[in-house]
This record gives C-alpha cells, structure tokens and sequence, in this order.
C-alpha cells in the first residue's frame, strides 16, 4: 500500500503544507481501519487551500465519501 500527499507551494509556507499533510495522514490512518481499501493499489491525494482553512470533520467526511466512491468503482470492474 502506497498513500502519498501532495502540497503545493503555493499553499502556503512549509508549515502550512506539513500540517495539511499531518491532517491527511491522520484522517487515512481512520480510514484504514474503516474501509476495505484494496492494498494493491497506490493512492495520491493532492491536497487544495480549503484542506487547511476547512474543519476536520468535513474533511474526514469528504475523503471517506470520495474512498467509498473508489472502492464502489473497483467493485464494478473487478465484476
């Protein structure tokens, strides 16, 4: 399993982009004891402005949305 993030600089200052980073990992470390992520595969995650202006809940709630969609999408090609 690969999960990488990706910040740009324009985001803001280094401590800016490693706590939108912090922030993502954290909420996929949940997501992995959650979902049923396929190991198999490699996921990136680009992360926008609102990643760091955005309340915790939202975001968490937003990625788990978006990593339902992928494992519903895999489901139907494995099919």
């Amino acid at each position: 399993l690969n999960i990488s993030f990706v910040t740009k600089k324009k985001l803001g200052n280094s401590v800016m982009r490693n706590r939108i980073k912090r922030r993502l990992r954290n909420i996929m470390y949940a997501a992995l004891k959650k979902c049923d992520i396929n190991l198999k595969y490699s996921y990136l995650f680009i992360a926008k402005k609102n990643v760091f202006d955005d309340k915790y809940r939202l975001i968490k709630d937003n990625i788990f949305k978006d990593i339902g969609k992928i494992i519903w999408i895999n489901l139907l090609i494995i099919q």
